[in-house]
């Protein structure tokens, strides 16, 4: 006889288990400006924005279990999404992080907002927004965008970046992820530690890149007034430049190697070193490639 109370409450506590594991289902509308501000921020799990044609902010995805919550705050102006992570408290709970579940952010937006969206290891992806400036900061999720905004600043210390669209100015900064960059933007600054970098432009004003021990690669067309800046310390660069391109062109490597399809490569007459000196067309650009144990490659497209 005290078999079944034993099974049914043995269910019960499996289905109060279950429960409390599952992820509570997120789904909220804010009116907004078309223009207004939208600070987004998730620990873990992922956050994915994508413009549409209303002036709202529309949430939806899973709270994962262990968070406190979703904060949704704000004007119409300016509003403000963020996961509440479990606070920890005292030495017993050190570990308490890793009994947070992900979270996950699926979120819509007028094309015009001016995003900023911080995470720790939530990959991050933002489709289609063209406001004035999208700004993210990560530690390891990977950063993907796909977006017309004019400015674009993306920081992270592991996880890899991929930008793609055009606009006024793109910043990307790692330390040991890579950032892949296929875009129109004017203004193009990108730095890494160990990462590798690969910019795949069109035409463009000012591009300037450095590493420690990554790997660069620069393809596209300065303007008539451009500059490109290069720099590494072992890592290899690759500049390709188009058959029409105007430039003055500059490289210089300590122990690296030099291979150019412009101009001669001087050898030092005091020591180690190789550097090259050549004037493509009128020399309108300017481009300068450095690095001191890294090859160096100069490319006609």
């Amino acid at each position: 006889m005290k078999i079944l109370p034993t099974c049914m409450l043995a269910l019960i506590l499996a289905t109060s288990s279950t429960s409390a594991l599952a992820g509570t289902p997120i789904n909220e509308t804010r009116d907004v400006d078309a223009d207004a501000r939208i600070d987004i921020s998730n620990v873990r799990g992922s956050v994915t924005v994508t413009a549409w044609d209303r002036n709202q902010v529309g949430i939806e995805g899973t709270l994962g279990s262990g968070n406190k919550g979703l904060e949704v705050v704000g004007n119409a102006s300016h509003v403000e999404i963020k996961v509440q992570s479990a606070e920890r408290s005292g030495w017993f709970n050190w570990d308490s992080e890793s009994n947070v579940e992900d979270s996950i952010l699926d979120i819509r937006v007028p094309a015009g907002v001016e995003l900023s969206i911080e995470t720790v290891s939530a990959e991050v992806t933002v489709n289609a927004v063209s406001g004035r400036l999208i700004d993210i900061d990560t530690v390891s999720g990977k950063v993907r965008v796909d977006s017309n905004a004019r400015e674009i600043e993306v920081g992270s210390v592991s996880g890899n970046v991929n930008v793609n669209g055009q606009g006024e100015r793109a910043s990307v900064d790692s330390i040991s992820g890579d950032i892949e960059l296929q875009s129109s933007h004017q203004d193009v600054q990108l730095e890494t530690v160990a990462g590798t970098i690969n910019a795949r432009l069109g035409s463009y004003r000012e591009f300037s890149a450095s590493s420690v021990s990554g790997d660069i690669t620069l393809s596209g067309k300065p303007g008539s007034s451009g500059l490109v800046d290069a720099e590494t310390m072992s890592g290899d660069v690759t500049i390709v430049l188009p058959v029409d391109v105007s430039a003055r062109l500059g490289a210089e490597t300590f122990s690296g190697r030099i291979r150019s399809d412009f101009g001669s490569v001087s050898e030092s007459q005091d020591g180690p070193g190789r550097s090259l000196n050549a004037t493509i067309g009128s020399g309108d650009a300017r481009v300068t490639v450095e690095s001191f144990s890294g090859d160096l490659t100069i490319r006609r497209e």
